[in-house]
């Protein structure tokens, strides 16, 4: 990945949407069909806001009714995201980028082999009440969703780049709500 001058590149964005996207694709959410849902959800991250409108977005489109106000509801839908973030790590077999001592010259970096693997992790944790006597429903209670993108170089000379982030999600446990 390049830097860029927004807060996150493209890339890191697609790797944390996709995996967001998988993660919702698991979760069956036709008890909610036709059903006044007040949704909330938590996330350690400054992703929480995206997170919680693409997961609404996704539940109305499979024919949950959103309502803003809990007291509006016929279910609460409490979504928890212990994990939402991209991850990187890096093998590299040859000469990091270093400084002659002394003289301070800089030196680049010589890769025999080097790879840069970006990961994107959602995990999503569910649960459903009743909003009049909190009774609860039974949901897949948690649901993982991954991205990948992976950077070679071999020789210095050969780079390219394997990932997923064009490959769509599954569909979803349920079929879509039939237009109105």
């Amino acid at each position: 990945m390049t830097p860029t001058a927004t807060a996150r590149s493209s890339i890191e964005q697609r790797l944390l949407a996709r995996s967001l996207e998988r993660a919702v694709a698991q979760i069956d959410v036709s008890l909610f069909h036709g059903k006044r849902v007040f949704l909330d959800l938590a996330a350690l991250t400054p992703d929480e806001a995206y997170a919680r409108a693409y997961v609404g977005a996704e539940f109305r489109q499979r024919g949950a009714l959103i309502v803003g106000d809990a007291s509006e509801s016929e279910v609460r839908v409490q979504v928890m995201a212990p994990g939402l973030g991209v991850d990187q790590g890096e093998t590299l077999i040859g000469v990091p980028a270093t400084l002659v001592p002394l003289l301070g010259i800089p030196i680049p970096e010589i890769a025999l082999f080097k790879w840069t693997r970006h990961r994107g992790t959602t995990e999503l944790k569910f649960y459903a009440y009743d909003s009049k006597d909190g009774r609860p429903f039974e949901v897949a209670p948690t649901a993982l969703g991954q991205s990948r993108y992976s950077q070679f170089i071999i020789l210095v000379l050969v780079r390219f780049t394997r990932h997923d982030l064009d490959k769509v999600p599954p569909p979803s446990p349920t079929t879509p709500a039939s237009p109105r």
